[in-house]
């Protein structure tokens, strides 16, 4: 009997728990509501002291897909907001969603989200542009001839040919892989003063009998860390190119990354230094498969200089052991899609939210609510004033007019309680409790979704991060996974080496062969070979 009245206890304790979490978040979001119609005068001090369409798809086969999808659930007598979750999966694209363009489904085009104007134009050459090609060697730099003959006149088959001293030239651009069998003579000297047998020290690279060269070495690096090559196509390709006669093992592949990951730990640690005094600082992260687990590659960095990190969850933890964000100062830019550990205490910097991905939640909006205006007129908006501001930053513009951006920030707060007002009318539907997030979203971190207006060195989208970690998807799709969160944590490491001396205009090759010798290039040296 005790048990039972215990657990109606309990049942109304959830009950009241429910309708308590729901009266806050209603309190929430007309409290926001009410701070967004402030008035416009308040709205402008407050801020001052805080310091076109979407590509059509193939119309006819998602009607007729939708038609389809209307008749079974009336068959199968589903509920309207089931119905509308299964119409929403299928306008999901890269437009209005985070989904990678190889993961469109069958039924739909492949959009690649492009914020470049269709002129119209053929692909190819332009009439009038000048045509790009090979220009002909200079005679000091051919290094090899090859003479071709003719042996009868192609008219009238005749062998009886009397060789002139004209010519026509072509020239070709080449190369051969050479195999090298060196061997290295240390002299030995007796020194006539100790009497004992003397040498040159052996380094270390050269501590077997027989090893293979750095060139080898760097080239299973490139094609491993920057190409994504798995190991056993290292290992046939590497064969290959020499004919058979290098065949590397894959347990040396394996070690190899190892190896070369432990000489880059003073490289690193001047890349976190360099990167947690910046004025400006992008990073994101994504999912990898480690173990057949979900890991997580994170990304910090520039335009300048790349850092990976790799750990076996996604989380505050993770951010806290690479040690960046937390010692960004309070002046610091962090440019990121939104992710609410960027708010909490520990951190200090100034948040910069991705506008590219408001696009896509707003775009998400309007094709799974319809009816709903605010979320078009405000993409609109954004994409607009985006546009402006490219043009002012070829005119040397460093920011907005106080003027212009008066008026943006009066049509997005329109906009925004426009939202509310169509919300409150419907709020029943399928999609509506997400709307309601994007709302709640906009109007308490409305200041930091617009930095790229206050200052032009703030960046409109985090796309620098993204292109930064579309080399780690690429490996995924590849390789599938990490063996463990080693493996993962070598990758980063040469990865970070790599796309930093990429950025500065730094050969890969000749870098990694100098990371082999043991005497990598330094963050420093690399920044100034990028700034000649």
């Amino acid at each position: 009997m005790t048990s039972n009245y215990s657990k109606s206890l309990y049942k109304d304790y959830e009950l009241l728990q429910k309708k308590y979490e729901e009266m806050e978040k209603k309190y929430k979001f007309e409290k926001l509501r009410a701070d967004i119609a402030e008035s416009k005068q308040q709205r402008f001090e407050k801020l001052y002291l805080k310091s076109k369409a979407l590509i059509k798809d193939r119309e006819k086969e998602n009607q007729a897909l939708k038609d389809k999808i209307l008749e079974l659930s009336k068959k199968l007598d589903i509920t309207k907001y089931e119905k509308d979750n299964y119409l929403s999966k299928l306008i999901n694209d890269g437009t209005n969603s985070g989904l990678p363009t190889s993961q469109t489904p069958i039924n739909k085009n492949k959009i690649v989200p492009n914020s470049r104007k269709n002129t119209g134009d053929k692909k190819g050459g332009k009439f009038g542009h000048p045509r790009h090609k090979l220009e002909k060697f200079d005679d000091n730099e051919i290094n090899e001839h090859e003479d071709v003959l003719l042996e009868e006149c192609p008219h009238c088959h005749s062998s009886n040919l009397s060789l002139l001293n004209s010519e026509v030239t072509k020239d070709e651009f080449d190369y051969k892989i050479k195999v090298i069998k060196k061997r290295i003579h240390f002299k030995e000297y007796k020194c006539q003063n100790c009497n004992k047998i003397v040498r040159k020290n052996i380094p270390q690279n050269l501590k077997e009998d027989n090893q293979y060269g750095n060139n080898v070495q760097a080239t299973a690096l490139t094609l491993m860390n920057v190409g994504n090559v798995p190991m056993n196509k290292v290992r046939r390709i590497i064969s290959g190119l020499t004919l058979d006669e290098i065949v590397l093992s894959e347990g040396f592949i394996a070690k190899l990354q190892s190896r070369c990951s432990n000489k880059l730990s003073q490289f690193i640690n001047d890349a976190k230094f360099y990167i947690t005094h910046l004025n400006l600082v992008y990073w994101d992260d994504t999912v990898v498969m480690i173990n057949t687990k979900r890991g997580c590659m994170r990304f910090y960095g520039n335009e300048d200089v790349a850092l990976y990190c790799a750990h076996e969850h996604k989380d505050k933890v993770g951010l806290d052991e690479d040690n960046i964000l937390k010692l960004l100062s309070s002046s610091t830019v962090v440019e990121h899609d939104h992710n609410i550990v960027n708010y909490n205490a520990d951190y200090s910097f100034i948040n910069a939210e991705c506008c590219q991905h408001l696009l896509r939640d707003l775009q998400k909006v309007s094709d799974n609510l319809p009816g709903r205006t605010w979320s078009k007129q405000l993409k609109e908006l954004f994409q607009e004033y985006d546009h402006k501001r490219k043009i002012l930053i070829e005119n040397k513009e460093e920011c907005f007019s106080m003027e212009e951006f008066n008026n943006f920030m009066s049509k997005m707060n329109n906009c925004l309680l426009l939202g509310c007002e169509e919300y409150s009318k419907d709020s029943e539907v399928y999609y509506a409790d997400k709307e309601e997030d994007l709302l709640i979203r906009l109007m308490e971190y409305r200041d930091n979704y617009i930095y790229w207006m206050l200052d032009f060195n703030i960046p409109f989208t985090n796309n620098l991060s993204e292109r930064s970690l579309r080399g780690i998807k690429s490996k995924m799709k590849i390789a599938g996974q990490f063996q463990n969160i080693n493996s993962a944590s070598y990758y980063a490491t040469i990865r970070s080496y790599i796309e930093t001396c990429n950025r500065n205009g730094v050969n890969e090759h000749e870098a990694l062969c100098k990371l082999l010798d043991g005497n990598p290039y330094t963050l420093q040296e690399i920044l100034a070979i990028g700034k000649q």
